[in-house]
């Protein structure tokens, strides 16, 4: 199916019959990713009296009980309450109807003092300016690490070399922009260790006072952490379906699926 979108006096030409989810698949039986924990996501049968949930164990049915944490086990989306004392949930708190996303591949700089390789600012924002400045309402931006190694899917961070993170001015650029949405590959915006001082979700946020965007509210964004986006889609616009789940909390397990997406002339 082709849909045309009106965005903005501006058409798109959005083709949904090529969605390519960027989500890790999360299963609990094998291979998956893992941050800030050692332990690992898990499934075991359920047990309710004389009942089983496992047919080969003689059930009647298979129900298994998922023992997993959205920040450390696989894709997941995170609003600000993941740093606020109230407790402001995912699906109350962010955009989350779809929208205009512009896909960027970056190569990490040298590392810092931390250890950790940097995003640098200039390639953002020089993806992101020239849709800007023609008037195109992006709204998100996905961030694709080079080289884009698909090991990330089921690495054990905590037992890894530094991933990449986000220079403070290239945040700081980013945070200034009008964008509701921030998903990457790495496991988080911040080092796994730096004393929770979380400095990079917080110029995201702009919690950090940092120059706020014009005409939207910093506070209702998202980000969207440790998804794997394949070598197959090119840099360019995708019309993004975010792919919330139903779990209500700060953090939840996502599954955002990216569409080809082109203005139509």
């Amino acid at each position: 199916m082709i849909a045309l979108i009106q965005l903005d006096g501006q058409q798109l030409r959005v083709d949904f019959t090529r969605g390519t989810p960027i989500a890790i698949p999360l299963d609990p039986h094998g291979p998956q990713p893992a941050f800030f924990t050692d332990s690992r996501a898990s499934a075991t049968p359920l047990q309710a009296g004389d009942f089983v949930g496992d047919v080969r164990l003689g059930g009647t049915c298979n129900a298994e009980i998922v023992s997993f944490i959205p920040q450390c086990h696989g894709t997941h989306t995170e609003c600000r309450g993941h740093l606020t004392h109230e407790r402001l949930q995912v699906h109350d708190t962010i955009h989350a109807t779809p929208c205009l996303a512009r896909l960027v591949s970056i190569k990490p700089e040298a590392c810092g003092e931390d250890g950790y390789p940097r995003f640098p600012k200039a390639p953002l924002a020089a993806a992101l300016a020239p849709h800007f400045e023609a008037g195109l309402k992006v709204e998100a931006i996905v961030v694709r690490t080079l080289p884009n190694d698909p090991a990330r899917m089921s690495t054990a961070w905590e037992h890894a070399p530094p991933y990449p993170v986000f220079s403070e001015a290239a945040m700081t650029a980013l945070a200034a922009m009008p964008l509701k949405h921030l998903l990457v590959d790495a496991p988080s915006l911040d080092p796994a260790h730096d004393a929770g001082a979380l400095r990079i979700h917080r110029l995201w946020w702009c919690m950090a006072d940092n120059p706020k965007p014009t005409g939207m509210d910093p506070a209702r964004r998202s980000v969207t952490e440790m998804i794997y986006v394949p070598d197959a889609l090119a840099d360019g616009l995708y019309w993004l379906e975010p792919g919330l789940s139903p779990l209500v909390a700060e953090s939840t397990p996502s599954r955002p699926v990216l569409y080809p997406a082109e203005v139509n002339e």
